[in-house]
């Protein structure tokens, strides 16, 4: 009788769709691999391209119901070329969490890249990431402007000085053949405590020395905000929060960069 129990119970788990044996798994025979590098493939180079419109979400956490609205209001806006998830796509940083949202983002049109959040790195998080989306620091270009995917995330390294990793951000910012400007996107912003304050100095400063910069994107606050942490005239802006309804649109036009925000 056990045997044949145990047969039953092995037999209803097989044929369950999925069966999540930890909350601290980083990936299952479902999970989604290498988002950004197959989207960013998808994208192209946009060589032809003299107008850049993309969206800036992010803080999809626990906002399941709303991402699938924010995906009919960005298909309905013609023109985008594809779209940013500035991190924190979970709570917890489950692998269920991180795959509802991929599978649910599925749905836009456009393509679109992630870049880590806090929260992505809590449990298993950092892992489930890495294996869904790919590296934590990435680059692409798109019509001739040059877009940073980098972690900022630096209270989960206990400020060790290495978050964001400034060294390898100079070396993306070095002139190359076709790009004209340059865009920082990741999840912290420097007005946060949870950025290392010991790096906000040379982090600004790096970008303010970079001929081209346009701006750097953020999330986090779940609240928009465009605030400039020094002199230079660089914007920093801050996206509002998936459950406030609410979205940026970023239009890149002859190295001018401008920024609507969208309700839903």
């Amino acid at each position: 009788m056990r045997i044949f129990l145990l047969f039953l119970l092995c037999a209803a788990l097989a044929s369950c769709n999925h069966f999540e044996f930890s909350p601290n798994q980083s990936f299952d025979r479902l999970s989604l691999k290498d988002v950004n590098a197959t989207n960013l493939k998808k994208l192209g180079t946009g060589e032809n391209d003299d107008t850049v419109s993309f969206v800036l979400t992010g803080d999809t956490q626990k906002s399941r119901d709303e991402t699938v609205k924010f995906c009919k209001a960005v298909n309905a806006i013609k023109g985008i070329d594809f779209v940013v998830l500035a991190g924190d796509i979970t709570e917890f940083g489950v692998l269920k969490e991180m795959l509802w949202i991929s599978r649910t983002l599925e749905d836009l049109n456009p393509p679109y890249v992630a870049v880590i959040g806090n929260h992505d790195e809590t449990a298993r998080g950092k892992e489930a990431f890495l294996h869904m989306f790919g590296e934590l620091d990435y680059s692409f270009v798109y019509g001739g402007i040059k877009f940073i995917g980098h972690n900022t995330n630096s209270r989960e390294y206990n400020f060790n000085g290495q978050v964001p990793n400034i060294p390898w951000l100079k070396n993306e910012l070095k002139p190359s053949p076709g790009v004209t400007g340059y865009v920082a996107i990741s999840h912290v912003p420097v007005n946060s405590e949870d950025f290392d304050g010991k790096l906000i100095k040379d982090y600004t400063s790096t970008f303010a020395e970079t001929p081209g910069f346009l701006a750097s994107l953020h999330a986090h606050t779940h609240n928009y905000k465009l605030f400039y942490p020094d002199n230079s005239g660089i914007p920093y802006v801050i996206t509002s929060a998936m459950a406030n309804n609410e979205f940026l649109v970023v239009q890149i036009v002859n190295n001018k960069i401008s920024f609507e925000r969208v309700y839903f």
